[in-house]
């Protein structure tokens, strides 16, 4: 596991070291499609949410499913059309918008909180866990797996969707091109009279996918299957490989190694 940075371009030179607060920064301050996604012509257009969507339409149960940090709820909503869908989050201002906008159930929930796993009044056969990952150190990330324990049912399935996968190129990617390409954009802009700064931010966690694995196994989940997808997207992050339409070549020199969605579909033991 390491740390993992997003140089930006910002117009306050702020540096945000939370990296929950980078993630409200980008989910919620600068979010200016929330509505539009709620429209399922303009969702399936969001690839990684739709190839999310798709996924868990076909391999669900049909039973009451809790989903765990689920943001806007743009995939939940999509599903509860078909199956009996519970969302949870910890920031209240997801839940008040769709206690006011949506019919979704949606609850105040938080993995890592003590007080709320032992306030669930059921336990669950199955269990959706958002892209949380990157957001836990290693004891936060156990604890999320000590707790998962004690809100499902014997056997249960539990579908964890990973988005930080670690690797040498993504390193390469995180802390050097993207840094550069991001720094050469700040210089562009205050040539055209703006004033904007360069910032580091803490994004998050990356791990690799074995230690992932390895952080499943010895929490007594069993891997049932593991779903991956997107095999450009993390290329794509880069402005003269989008441009140049070079992700597809780039994934197949690297045999798409380098996915930005993986799904571990898992079981309790």
């Amino acid at each position: 596991m390491r740390y993992w940075y997003k140089y930006l371009p910002k117009r306050e030179n702020k540096n945000t070291s939370n990296r929950f607060q980078l993630t409200d920064e980008a989910l919620i301050d600068d979010n200016k499609i929330i509505e539009e996604r709620f429209k399922f012509d303009q969702f399936k257009k969001y690839q990684i949410s739709l190839k999310t969507y798709n996924f868990l339409k076909k391999n669900m149960k049909k039973c009451h499913t809790l989903f765990v940090a689920s943001s806007w709820g743009w995939v939940e909503f999509f599903l509860s059309k078909s199956f009996t869908v519970m969302a949870s989050d910890i920031n209240k201002k997801y839940i008040d918008y769709h206690k006011k906008k949506r019919d979704l159930e949606y609850i105040k929930f938080d993995i890592l909180d003590t007080s709320d796993i032992e306030k669930m009044n059921k336990k669950f056969s199955q269990i959706v866990v958002n892209n949380i990952e990157y957001l836990f150190d290693e004891n936060q990330i156990l604890r999320c797996m000590d707790n998962l324990h004690l809100i499902t049912k014997d056997n249960a399935d539990i579908f964890f969707i990973f988005r930080s996968r670690d690797s040498a190129v993504i390193r390469i990617i995180d802390n050097w091109l993207l840094p550069l390409e991001n720094k050469l954009k700040t210089i562009i802009k205050n040539f055209k009279g703006n004033n904007w700064y360069f910032t580091k931010n803490h994004h998050g966690f990356r791990s690799s996918e074995n230690e992932f694995i390895k952080i499943i196994k010895n929490n007594n989940f069993k891997i049932e299957y593991i779903y991956k997808d997107l095999f450009e997207a993390e290329y794509n992050k880069l402005y003269i490989v989008k441009m140049l339409r070079l992700s597809k070549f780039i994934s197949k020199i690297f045999l798409k190694s380098h996915p930005l969605l993986t799904i571990f579909h898992l079981k309790k033991l």
